[in-house]
């Protein structure tokens, strides 16, 4: 796949379709807008022909697929995005200003959680928005999702913990919500709109569920 991560869903569900995933090697060469999980193995649009060589001989292995609703993801899922005006691409000082408080409550296996929020993602691998990252740990081969949901904040702050991010520091800070589960459902009192592997959202919706996948995608990764 020659792209980045939304192409690569496009793949995984479409092979998900035609009943195709566990036959199927999946190699990426990183060539999208933010290409997360290409980063994630280490991989680099500066290096390209290091990813057509890892393409042509590496190794794949079983790589965990998360599940929005009934969507396959590969990197990650949440919501606080709104969708971009038509035919507009908003930057990143406009997404974030963008963000309003949605309160929701969040029920996994072993407890729940209610409040405001800003958003939440629903990490199956480390980077998201083009390298930010809460940990460099995340696992996609550890059958659970990592989860940190950012609260309410004055946004100046929020800008100053995803500005640092950009310099390649973890996005951590005390009032982060983090918890690893194989699932987790989230009911809203407003709409939000849930994206995954930063695909468009199709609609908005009040209830939204996530988990790790029965199925299971083969990644060349080494």
């Amino acid at each position: 796949v020659i792209g980045g991560d939304g192409s690569l869903h496009r793949t995984i569900n479409e092979l998900a379709r035609r009943n195709r995933l566990p036959f199927i090697d999946v190699a990426v060469v990183p060539a999208g807008t933010c290409n997360d999980f290409s980063r994630s193995l280490g991989l680099s649009r500066k290096r390209v022909e290091d990813a057509f060589r890892l393409a042509c001989t590496g190794k794949s292995q079983s790589t965990d697929l998360g599940l929005m609703d009934k969507e396959l993801f590969l990197n990650n899922a949440g919501f606080g995005r709104r969708p971009d005006p038509p035919g507009i691409r908003r930057r990143p000082l406009a997404t974030l200003g963008a963000f309003r408080p949605v309160h929701l409550k969040a029920t996994w296996d072993k407890g729940s959680i209610e409040g405001s929020f800003f958003m939440g993602i629903m990490c199956n691998a480390s980077y998201f928005s083009g390298g930010l990252h809460f940990s460099k740990q995340v696992d996609p081969r550890d059958s659970m999702l990592d989860i940190y949901m950012i609260p309410v904040m004055p946004k100046w702050q929020l800008f100053s913990f995803l500005a640092l991010g950009r310099f390649g520091r973890p996005v951590r800070f005390k009032q982060l919500f983090t918890v690893r589960a194989s699932s987790l459902s989230i009911e809203t009192d407003s709409d939000i709109w849930p994206q995954s592997d930063g695909e468009p959202p199709l609609s908005a919706r009040r209830k939204v569920s996530f988990a790790v996948s029965d199925q299971k995608a083969m990644i060349v990764t080494q």
